[in-house]
């Protein structure tokens, strides 16, 4: 199997290499100031262990990087689309800016070509994209890579999820995944991309919830963190919950999924109350440190 992994950044880079173990990779990267270092196998992320498996992938022949698709990729059986999805000022992300990169190299892929997506974008777009091009098939497997285990999460994940339609498809990607991992959960491309957005507002429920027991706690005595082992001693809801006070949620990853649900609901006019006010939430606990230091002053002082 030869695959085109297009957009070499954290996701880009991690998938590449990992595949480059077991199939014909090609990555590209359209930005040409990044192609000369990638080449070399210096990367623009640090990951533990990514560039010895990526320059290995090179120096065995079995990764290619690109600055562009060209004649080499027209026979590629998977274009795999890893792009990390950029994201403005307010953690909306900008779809366009993978789209269209998307967009730009089709023309130049057989039409036998699978599109696989696992860049993060909002439910419905390989509807949207399925509907653009008609004679092509799209699929959406998205991505649960972790800062600093990201080569682990990729290598041997406890389970994959990949959205298609037809037979043909799911056929070659499970020959795919199959060097992965077994427990490949099938479903419609709509219900992999909503399943991202849910995990991902679900893991800041879990954040913002914990940060205001925490906040409650300061205000009754309580111990945030007995309380969260409290928490996670109950078998409903179990030692690896995602409830540990801290900081508020930052970077984009959370609140990205977050706002792209809060939107699919307005434009499809679905009132929803939770998932809205996990924003709020959140942006509240951004100032709490400075309000509990003005109520301390304000007790001291008094």
């Amino acid at each position: 199997m030869k695959v085109l992994v297009l957009g070499l950044w954290h996701l880009g880079c991690v998938t590449a290499a990992s595949c480059a173990k077991h199939f014909e990779v090609i990555g590209v990267d359209l930005e040409a100031a990044n192609v000369d270092a990638l080449q070399r196998g210096q990367l623009p992320i640090s990951e533990p262990g990514l560039e010895a498996l990526f320059r290995q992938g090179i120096e065995t022949g079995r990764l290619k990087i690109r600055g562009e698709v060209d004649e080499s990729c027209s026979d590629v059986s998977v274009l795999w689309v890893t792009y990390d999805t950029p994201i403005d000022s307010d953690d909306r992300p900008n779809v366009d800016y993978v789209l269209n990169r998307l967009r730009g190299v089709l023309p130049s892929l057989s039409k036998e070509t699978i599109v696989l997506i696992s860049s993060q974008l909002p439910a419905g777009t390989c509807r949207r994209l399925e509907d653009e091009f008609p004679r092509r098939a799209f699929a959406y497997s998205p991505e649960n890579l972790r800062l600093g285990r990201s080569l682990l999460d990729f290598n041997e994940p406890e389970r994959v999820i990949v959205g298609c339609r037809a037979v043909e498809v799911r056929e070659t990607l499970a020959r795919l995944f199959e060097p992965f991992c077994a427990n490949v959960i099938w479903m419609s491309s709509e219900s992999a991309e909503m399943t991202k957005h849910a995990i991902n507002a679900f893991l800041a429920v879990s954040v913002t919830f914990a940060n205001e027991i925490a906040r409650l706690c300061e205000q009754v005595g309580a111990d945030g963190k007995e309380v969260e082992s409290g928490l996670k001693s109950d078998m409903r809801i179990g030692p690896r919950a995602y409830l540990s006070p801290g900081a508020a949620f930052a970077g984009g990853t959370l609140a990205r999924d977050v706002n792209s649900l809060t939107d699919l609901a307005v434009a499809s006019g679905e009132k929803l109350c939770l998932i809205p006010a996990i924003k709020h939430s959140n942006d509240r606990h951004k100032v709490w440190p400075m309000e509990r230091m003005r109520r301390q002053f304000e007790t001291f002082r008094g």
